[in-house]
């Protein structure tokens, strides 16, 4: 997969897991949800970005960002990701 478009796989399981948290949750409980239900290796989520942050939890980020942009992720509330009617 290109480096670019590998948030693209957790597009899915993040919508997956707000829906088993009600709809919303905090970022850290939705990224660490989607880490833990992706089955992340250790070694997956010891690789760092240039700036030193996690790499897997970038790509979660993304996907959050595109999902909002879609219409189906609000995060106009400052730390928590909910779904959408659509």
């Amino acid at each position: 997969m290109a480096g670019g478009s590998q948030f693209l796989r957790f597009m899915i399981p993040l919508v997956a897991t707000l829906k088993e948290l009600d709809g919303s949750a905090s970022s850290s409980e939705a990224t660490d949800r989607v880490i833990e239900k992706e089955k992340i290796s250790e070694e997956e989520l010891s690789e760092t970005l240039k700036n030193g942050d996690s790499r897997v939890r970038n790509q979660i980020a993304w996907a959050r960002m595109y999902l909002v942009k879609a219409g189906y992720v609000d995060s106009s509330q400052r730390g928590v990701w909910s779904l959408t009617e659509k």
